[in-house]
């Protein structure tokens, strides 16, 4: 059975490489697009499965944005079972200053450039993001998609988001770190709680994550 995976804001399928599935499921990375001009989320969503077959069964696996993401995917498809890693379900567990900045705008001050340069700053900002063993992982790796129109865009749909009462996920499991600076799990509700893990923990509790999922993949 397949597996579809949306990494994180700005990130590509590496963010997975360290998971270990069950040998019965291919992991799939489905790799973020440019947005249009003034594009709905639902939109964009619907445009990311075109790489999936409906007609068969498959898993969605979302990680951070791509948490989001894959439960807009629930709009349009059934899949057999959605992990969410290091994200949120809902408006109540999306941290108050994200939605701050939702009610004056304050993310469309920052500048691009802070999360596309290579200046030293911003490295260390985003390997506290994405990685912290700057000897076995090169950001640049992980961080992939810099473009600047998608990166402003995905920030706004993020700090806006509210996870619509049209549609509910039959099957579910969330999966997040105790240690998360980015969505803290004081506001998480209903989930597999990971002690010390990170926003990143895919990548730095690889094998604790992957036993989780596996332990739900084999009941299929």
């Amino acid at each position: 059975m397949k597996v579809y995976q949306i990494s994180g804001l700005g990130a590509n399928g590496n963010a997975f490489r360290n998971l270990r599935l069950n040998d019965d499921f291919e992991q799939i990375y489905i790799p973020w697009l440019v947005p249009e001009k003034n594009e709905s989320l639902t939109h964009y969503t619907e445009r990311l499965l075109d790489i999936i077959n409906p007609k068969e069964d498959f898993v969605l696996m979302g990680l951070s944005f791509g948490g989001i993401v894959a439960q807009e995917m629930n709009r349009f498809v059934h899949p057999k079972h959605t992990f969410l890693i290091s994200t949120v379900k809902n408006r109540a567990e999306i941290p108050y200053l994200f939605k701050l900045s939702a009610s004056i705008n304050a993310h469309k001050l920052i500048p691009m450039s802070f999360l596309t340069s290579d200046r030293v700053f911003s490295y260390m900002m985003l390997r506290r993001l994405y990685y912290t063993n700057r000897e076995k992982d090169n950001i640049d790796d992980i961080f992939e998609f810099k473009n600047k129109e998608y990166l402003r865009w995905s920030i706004h749909k993020i700090v806006n988001w509210e996870h619509s009462s049209s549609y509910q996920e039959e099957n579910l499991t969330h999966i997040h770190g105790t240690k998360d600076i980015v969505f803290p799990i004081n506001n998480i509700k209903n989930a597999i709680n990971i002690e010390g893990g990170t926003h990143i923990m895919v990548m730095q509790k690889p094998k604790q994550i992957s036993n989780e999922i596996n332990n739900v993949l084999q009941s299929f």
